[in-house]
């Protein structure tokens, strides 16, 4: 049984003992934290070290779906945010590079400026095959994606390009020595849900 489902059963078991002892219920606020995932596939193939491999998160349908998975309301959502992004080789290559560059992040829905919300640097792609690795997180592409989390709060629909900005290759591939590979990015991020419970008043006109 998860978390949410405790808290519900707990308040189920309060309510019915209350109702049966004659007390007075009062409606009080809670918040509960959902936490999910995103992942995002790169298939790559590429005769040089510089490429870039962009991918599409219409944020809005996503956590629109998160919350009807739960059950929510739009309405209910007061808070959210981005907390750490991994990358993991899917496909292994047939021998090993290093790879450095960075993946960006940009508003489609908006206008604006792209961002770099991660940074690798001589990432050896064998040693991520199988392993999720943590980026390393620039502050300006967190602050945007937690941007358009706000956004959607306050009733927005913020689509996301994430794009695999590849700077350098070692060794360098060429039209007899392809990097080819695949790769998955995967945003965390957490969403706080305003719900109501009813508890027992214990202290019944007191207000």
């Amino acid at each position: 049984m998860n978390k949410t489902m405790k808290l519900l059963t707990a308040a189920a078991t309060a309510i019915l003992a209350a109702l049966a002892t004659g007390c007075i219920m009062e409606e009080v606020g809670v918040d509960i934290v959902i936490r999910d995932t995103y992942c995002m596939d790169f298939p790559e193939y590429h005769e040089t070290e510089t490429f870039t491999t962009p991918d599409t998160l219409n944020l809005a349908e996503e956590l629109n779906q998160v919350l009807d998975d739960q059950g929510l309301e739009r309405a209910q959502l007061v808070d959210g945010a981005m907390f750490t992004v991994t990358y993991e080789v899917t496909e292994a290559p047939v021998h090993d590079w290093d790879l450095t560059g960075t993946i960006t992040v940009e508003r489609l829905d908006v206008a604006g400026d792209t961002e770099i919300v991660v940074n690798y640097t001589s990432q050896s792609l064998l040693a991520a095959y199988g392993t999720p690795i943590f980026a390393d997180l620039n502050e300006d592409g967190v602050d945007l994606v937690n941007d358009a989390i706000q956004d959607y709060i306050n009733g927005q629909n913020p689509v996301l390009l994430f794009k695999i900005e590849n700077g350098d290759c070692d060794p360098s591939p060429n039209s007899g020595d392809p990097l080819e590979f695949e790769w998955e990015a995967c945003v965390y991020y957490y969403a706080v849900i305003r719900d109501t419970l009813d508890t027992v008043d214990v202290f019944p006109g007191s207000e």
